[in-house]
């Protein structure tokens, strides 16, 4: 930046590096634009005001992030989310190999190792005490890469029940009956299909405490912040507590309380998962480059 600096420099979301990379450049005198701004409502939100000074513009993908950050900044422009983007311009939804076209118990445990280890036992403690009490629910679990393989299969040896898929997380995403995710943008993909759903993430007391006592948001599940209501539950629970999420996901195999909670969802999607987030993005960080160009 200092031998050739760019005419804006624009990060994306990863605080970590881009906080100091972005206030470097504002020292230079180069534009920055955040897109993408850390979900720092859910774990520091004592960063908002450092993330804020060092850009010129915060570009953000919830609706509730507009107001949260426009406290502490005077541009601030939500832009929608860019997985909308993503799934509206993907084609047929792949298919899922070797299902008998039973109902489909759809585990999503994450795409993270140390997220699969803490809290998949539990999810598949849950599988074991549903499909107990439905024999006929398959329970599949999703594997979004082949090198996470190894660590889901290790898991497996107690739960013959459940069977892996290995891919694209739509294939069981838009044929599951029910499913239990592991929190993130997975919960807006599953809402997407229309899909009644647990969201869950696993923490220990210590956490727990932690994220009552800093969170700044309502819930910490991204469906429910888009609804603005407690629509699906959510679970902050303790690795390895299965029954604890099976209480919360029985009631969703009821046939009349999960068509409710579908056409809840499918209400939510023609509101607010709109795609174009790319497209705004674009336009507001042109809009920045063509006012310091005139300068």
């Amino acid at each position: 930046m200092l031998q050739d600096p760019p005419d804006q420099l624009v990060v994306i979301d990863y605080p970590g590096l881009h906080i100091h990379l972005a206030t470097i450049a504002r020292r230079l005198g180069i534009p920055v634009t955040y897109y993408i701004c850390p979900q720092v409502w859910a774990w520091a939100p004592w960063r908002i005001r450092r993330i804020a000074a060092c850009a010129d513009q915060l570009l953000v993908v919830l609706p509730f992030e507009e107001g949260l950050y426009r406290s502490v900044h005077p541009r601030v422009h939500h832009v929608g989310n860019p997985v909308f983007d993503a799934l509206a311009g993907v084609g047929a939804v792949p298919p899922l190999q070797g299902s008998s076209g039973n109902p489909i118990l759809a585990l999503l445990p994450g795409s993270r190792k140390q997220e699969i280890r803490a809290g998949l036992p539990a999810l598949l403690e849950a599988s074991r005490i549903l499909t107990s009490h439905q024999p006929g629910l398959e329970t599949w679990i999703s594997c979004q890469r082949d090198n996470l393989i190894p660590e889901i299969d290790g898991l497996l040896e107690d739960h013959p029940q459940a069977r892996v898929h290995v891919g694209d997380a739509r294939a069981l995403q838009a044929r599951a009956r029910l499913a239990i995710v592991c929190s993130g943008t997975a919960t807006l993909e599953t809402a997407w299909h229309g899909v009644p759903m647990v969201v869950a993430y696993p923490a220990n007391e210590l956490q727990r405490s932690v994220y009552r006592l800093l969170a700044v948001a309502p819930y910490f599940s991204l469906i429910n912040l888009f609804a603005g209501t407690k629509l699906v539950p959510e679970l902050l629970f303790e690795p390895g507590d299965g029954a604890a999420i099976a209480r919360l996901a029985s009631p969703l195999l009821d046939d009349h309380r999960a068509g409710e909670l579908t056409e809840e969802l499918k209400r939510i999607r023609a509101e607010k998962f709109h795609p174009g987030a790319s497209q705004k993005a674009a336009q507001q960080i042109i809009a920045l480059l063509e006012e310091h160009s005139i300068r």
